[in-house]
C-alpha cells in the first residue's frame, strides 16, 4: 500500500469500523490551511494534520493516528511500511540510518528531499462507500447551492406584480413589441453591454438610448440583471413602457400567461374516512397549518408563505475538553502547531537535521572571525 490513508482505512477495515475525516479551514486568506482530525471508534485519541490542501492534511492526520496506534501496541512499527514522508513507527517518526557525516542534500537510509525528488505520489481514489472523507463533497454541494441560488434569482426577476399599470407589457412580450417598433420607425438599436461583480457573482446591466420622431426627443433605458438576456429584456421593457405612457404604442392586446395554479378552478371531490385520517396525520407529522376558508368568499385570505433556507445535515462534531497536543516527531512545528510541508525539512529525518544543524556550527567556528575573537581573552577588556 502506498498510502497512509489506505493504510489506516485498510486496518480499521479488518475490525470492522470506519476512520472518519473531519476537515475545516484555518488562517487567513493570504494562507489559506486546512485542519484534519481523524477519530476512530473506540479508541479515546485524535490524529491532527494539516496542509495547504485537503489530500496533504488527511494524510498528515493518519499518519498521527498510526503513530498513536504503535505507542499504544496496537500495531506493530515492522507491519507499516515507509510512505516517503518520514516513516511510521520510528521513535521520532523518522527514518535512521544518516550516518556519514551528510547534511540535507545526501540523505542516507532516509526519503529524498522534495528538491531532490524524482517521483510524485500518485493520486490517491478513495475506496467505494467510503463515508469518512467530507471535505471531497464540499465543493460538489457549494455548487449545488450556487445553481438553487441562480434559479431562485432567475424566477424572482420574471416576477412582475404591476404590469397591468404598464399597459400589460412583461418580459416576455416587450422585447418583440420593440422590435417591431424600431422595423417601422428604421432604428438601428444596440444593446450596451457593461459587467459587474466578482467573477463568482457576476451580473451584467444593457443601457440604450433611441430617438423617436413623433416627440422629438431622446429616452434612456439602464436595467441590470443575472445575465445578459435578462439585462436586455429588462432594459426593452423599460423603454416599451416609456413609449407607452408617452403615446406612441398601444397597450398588449394579447392574452397574458397566467400559472397553471391560477387557472385551475376549484372543485369538490369525495374522500374515504381512511384518506382523511391519513392527510391529517401527514399534515400533523409535518407541522403545517390548515388554512379554513372564510364565510365570505369576497373577504381576502392572508397567506403566509415563507421561503427557509435549507442546509444538509453535517456530522455531528465531539467537544474536546483537552488542547490537541502530539509527541515530539519529525514533519511538524510544535510552535505554530501544524505540519511543515515545504522546504527540505518536509521529508528529512530528526538525524539528518541534526548533521545538517551540526555541521552549520563546525563551520561558523572555523570560518567565521568574529566568533573566534570572542574567544580571546583582550577582547573583553576592549569591549568594557
Amino acid at each position: 500500500m502506498g498510502d497512509v490513508k489506505h493504510f489506516l482505512y485498510a486496518w480499521c477495515g479488518k475490525r470492522k469500523i470506519t476512520p472518519a475525516y473531519e476537515i475545516r479551514a484555518v488562517g487567513n486568506k493570504n494562507r489559506q490551511k486546512f485542519m484534519c482530525e481523524v477519530r476512530v471508534t473506540g479508541f479515546n485519541y485524535i490524529g491532527m494534520g494539516n496542509s495547504t490542501n485537503k489530500k496533504d492534511a488527511q494524510t498528515n492526520a493518519a499518519r498521527d493516528f498510526l503513530n498513536y496506534l504503535v505507542r499504544v501496541n496496537e500495531i506493530k512499527s515492522e507491519e507499516i511500511p515507509a510512505f516517503g514522508a518520514g516513516a511510521v513507527g520510528t521513535p521520532a517518526g523518522g527514518v535512521t540510518g544518516a550516518e556519514g557525516g551528510e547534511g540535507l542534500d545526501a540523505p542516507l537510509g532516509g526519503p529524498v528531499p522534495p528538491h531532490l525528488a524524482l517521483k510524485s505520489e500518485t493520486d490517491f481514489a478513495p475506496p467505494p462507500g467510503a463515508q469518512w472523507d467530507r471535505g471531497a463533497n464540499l465543493k460538489d454541494y457549494y455548487s449545488r447551492k450556487e445553481e438553487q441560488e441562480a434559479q431562485a434569482t432567475l424566477e424572482s426577476e420574471e416576477i412582475d406584480l404591476n404590469a397591468g399599470l404598464h399597459g400589460n407589457w412583461t418580459l416576455e412580450n416587450a422585447k418583440a413589441r420593440l422590435n417591431q417598433f424600431f422595423q417601422k420607425e428604421k432604428i438601428q438599436g444596440e444593446y450596451k453591454y457593461t459587467q459587474v461583480g466578482p467573477d463568482h457573482n457576476r451580473s451584467f446591466i444593457a443601457e440604450m438610448t433611441i430617438y423617436v420622431k413623433q416627440l422629438a426627443r431622446r429616452i434612456f433605458a439602464r436595467e441590470h440583471g443575472s445575465n445578459k438576456k435578462l439585462a436586455a429584456q429588462s432594459c426593452a421593457l423599460s423603454l416599451v413602457r416609456q413609449l407607452y405612457h408617452l403615446g406612441i404604442i398601444e397597450a398588449y392586446s394579447g392574452q397574458t400567461k397566467k400559472k397553471e395554479g391560477e387557472s385551475v378552478e376549484p372543485y369538490e371531490v369525495s374522500l374515504t374516512s381512511d384518506l382523511e385520517n391519513q392527510l391529517q396525520r401527514i399534515i400533523e407529522d409535518m407541522g403545517l397549518e390548515v388554512i379554513s376558508p372564510p364565510e365570505d368568499p369576497q373577504s381576502p385570505v392572508l397567506l403566509s408563505i415563507g421561503k427557509l433556507a435549507h442546509f444538509e445535515p453535517s456530522q455531528k462534531q465531539n467537544q474536546m475538553g483537552v488542547v490537541p497536543w502530539s509527541p515530539p516527531q519529525s514533519n511538524w512545528n510544535p510552535w505554530t502547531s501544524c505540519n511543515i510541508d515545504e522546504g527540505p525539512l518536509a521529508y528529512a529525518t530528526p538525524e539528518q537535521i541534526s548533521i545538517d544543524i551540526k555541521s552549520n556550527l563546525l563551520y561558523q567556528l572555523e570560518n567565521d572571525q568574529e566568533l573566534q575573537k570572542v574567544s580571546v581573552q583582550l577582547f573583553e577588556c576592549v569591549d568594557s
